[in-house]
């Protein structure tokens, strides 16, 4: 077996014995490192220095690489260190964000992580070989992020809101909470088992910072213009978010929604007096346009005078007269 980034026609003898056991790890189903190089675990304000450590080991046994921290606690102690063992290279090229935000900047895919006690997210939650099946529709191609919330919480209903997938690992009801390693283990084997992931060159999905960009501009028009509830403007968005992140909004698609609320912004710069008189409800507003649109349709049919009949002369005969 000839190595791809080998030009010599005939290897070395020690290539060739490379060449045999990389061919011997594909044939036992066992997959190289740059495999799954476009996954990134993510863990939002993990305290504990030991599920770190755990969780890069659980990561290096599955061959993910990139580890991302949003806010962790004192984690790079003695505990973390000894649970990672030979992943401790993993632990030392983490990568720390202040924010949730900055750690899913230029993702491409968010899958969130939730218990089975927590299940109030209205969003459809997927079990881990169903993730796995919808990360090779997606490709090799596309940055996915893997987001795990803290260790007592998990992920808030707003950093659940702003995933387009959710996930939940089955388990005991009697005793179904997972340590958060155990937890990254079992959906990172279910991508792993899936098979090789391709990339999908047909398919190019907005990042997670062009997506926010436009939920912050529609947020923002929406108020203006009376739609949301200034007290509770994430009710209706949520549901925004949801419908969207089921579309696999492409470049494209965010530019021309972000253009939609640009000329809506634009179109009512110059109508404030009418918004400031529409204050109701989205819901009420709505019957009394459909109220209003009636009646005009009804006010322009009686006042249109009816057009006169137009006469053909041509077979307009002259009468005989009788003599």
């Amino acid at each position: 077996m000839r190595l791809p980034w080998i030009n010599s026609e005939k290897p070395s003898h020690a290539l060739r014995q490379l060449s045999a056991r990389a061919w011997k790890k594909q044939k036992r189903g066992l997959k190289t490192n740059d495999s799954l190089s476009h996954i990134s675990v993510v863990l939002v304000e993990t305290q504990e220095g030991g599920n770190i450590g755990s969780t890069a080991r659980a990561m290096k046994n599955m061959g993910l690489q990139h580890l991302k921290l949003v806010g962790p606690g004192e984690w790079f102690n003695e505990q973390c260190r000894r649970m990672a063992g030979k992943a401790i290279e993993l632990v030392h090229a983490a990568q720390i964000y202040s924010s949730l935000d900055e750690a899913l900047s230029g993702e491409n895919v968010v899958i969130g992580t939730t218990s089975a006690r927590k299940r109030k997210a209205k969003q459809r939650i997927h079990t881990p070989r169903e993730i796995a099946d919808l990360l090779r529709k997606y490709g090799k191609s596309h940055r996915v992020a893997l987001v795990f919330g803290p260790e007592r919480s998990g992920l808030t209903d707003l950093q659940l809101a702003r995933c387009q997938h959710l996930v939940s690992i089955p388990s005991n009801l009697e005793h179904p909470v997972l340590n958060l390693s155990q937890a990254v283990l079992v959906l990172a084997y279910e991508i792993f088992s899936s098979g090789p992931t391709k990339s999908n060159g047909n398919l190019q999905l907005a990042s997670d910072e062009e997506r926010e960009q436009m939920f912050s501009d529609m947020q923002r028009v929406l108020l203006e213009i009376g739609f949301l509830n200034p007290r509770n403007p994430s009710h209706i968005m949520s549901s925004i978010r949801r419908f969207l992140g089921r579309a696999d909004l492409t470049p494209r698609d965010v530019q021309i929604l972000r253009g939609i609320m640009t000329q809506m912004e634009w179109y009512t710069a110059g109508r404030p007096a009418e918004i400031q008189n529409s204050k109701s409800q989205p819901a009420d507003r709505l019957k009394l346009q459909i109220t209003n649109s009636k009646s005009q349709t009804i006010s322009e049919s009686k006042t249109q005078k009816p057009k006169p009949r137009s006469v053909n002369k041509s077979k307009i005969q002259n009468p005989k007269i009788k003599t």
